[in-house]
């Protein structure tokens, strides 16, 4: 599924337009009257201001997944019909930004596993060569040794692997379908494999949800990811997901983390508008192009790129006015969508960081 956080990066001029929307947000969020004409405004801002270029592309290089997370929207919500994207719409996408002098990030993670595509190596080769950023978030369920070798040889930038846990209890609770101990040796060898190749990239990430389970395995997760030689590791905050009902969340609740700390919470201020739609999108496995992230079920129809190209059809009218939709939270996806209002999404260790502290002062000189 998704990785929110990871899909919120954004520019600078991005971020302090997420500040300014949101210092703005809360300013008016007191008074009616004040609402209602900072909304109205909203609404009606012209449709040029929502045909800038993405800088994030997500690509929905498949839609299909191994596991069966139990409150991932793919195991028990997604409608839309299963699919791998094709190489060809995935070049025309990137050569539509030829002439373009900024290149959008091209993240190869939606609501499906990504290496269940084998095409993937060779889509993120094609990006990198065409001056792409490219990050990959998987389940580490399917790195074979060649799979493994090809990713880092296509000269990929980021990769999240997953782990949710550090025992056979912690990960098979969650990831469904997993084995705890061949993921562990997956992401031990991709690590392994990397040193070989004498490769800095991709920029590895240990990424785990903060479990009932797993909220007891911090540190020896941290220690584990720093001896094989992980760049960051990444606690992410669970959430039993808006799409859920009362059993689901009944039934899965356990899994929520016992220390209020590590657990994910609303902001009491609510968001009145979403900047995500101004510089992320999504292209769906057939071509078909999407608002943002949250979409996973495709229920807002958009024109599709390989009939038009990428750019043509993100620059429509008919996907800039879904934008300014989006922006305003008018679509009823964006009613139960928390994203904009989290304040904890998790935390970060930088081992590149610790490991650099714990070298000698002559050394780091050197």
């Amino acid at each position: 599924m998704i990785d929110l956080a990871a899909v919120g990066t954004r520019s600078a001029s991005l971020k302090g337009l997420h500040s300014l929307r949101a210092r703005v947000g809360e300013a008016v969020s007191g008074s009616k009257l004040g609402r209602s004409v900072y909304m109205f405004a909203a609404r009606h801002m012209p449709l040029s201001f929502f045909k800038k270029l993405p800088t994030i592309i997500i690509i929905d290089v498949t839609n299909s997944c191994n596991l069966r997370c139990p409150v991932c929207p793919v195991t028990f919500a997604m409608h839309r019909p299963r699919g791998l994207m094709s190489m060809d719409i995935f070049r025309q996408i990137i050569d539509d930004f030829k002439p373009e002098k900024k290149k959008p990030a091209i993240y190869f993670n939606f609501s499906g596993e990504p290496t269940m595509n084998k095409a993937l190596p060779d889509m993120i080769a094609y990006a990198n060569d065409h001056g792409h950023e490219t990050f990959v978030s998987t389940n580490a369920t399917k790195l074979s040794p060649e799979m493994i070798e090809r990713l880092i040889r296509s000269g990929l930038s980021r990769i999240n692997l997953c782990i949710d846990g550090f025992s056979k209890e912690a990960q098979e609770a969650y990831r469904v379908g997993s084995k705890f101990e061949q993921v562990k040796a997956n992401i031990e060898n991709f690590l392994a494999i990397r040193a070989r190749l004498g490769s800095t990239k991709p920029l590895t990430v240990l990424q785990t949800l903060l479990t009932s389970y797993s909220e007891k395995q911090v540190d020896e997760m941290v220690e584990w990811a720093e001896r094989i030689g992980f760049d960051q590791v990444r606690f992410k905050t669970f959430s039993l997901g808006s799409y859920t009902d009362d059993g689901q969340q009944s039934e899965y609740g356990y899994l929520v983390p016992t220390n209020p700390e590590l657990q994910r919470h609303q902001t009491e201020t609510v968001s009145l508008t979403c900047d995500v739609p101004l510089y992320q999108t999504v292209v769906f496995w057939n071509g078909d192009l999407g608002l943002c992230c949250i979409d996973y079920d495709q229920m807002i129809k958009l024109p599709n790129v390989d009939k038009v190209g990428f750019v043509q059809a993100y620059l429509s009218d008919e996907a800039a006015r879904a934008r300014r939709n989006g922006y305003t939270k008018s679509f009823s996806i964006c009613q139960s969508c928390s994203y904009s209002n989290a304040d904890n999404m998790g935390f970060k260790v930088d081992l590149r960081k610790r490991r650099r502290r714990a070298l000698p002062v002559a050394t780091q000189a050197a």
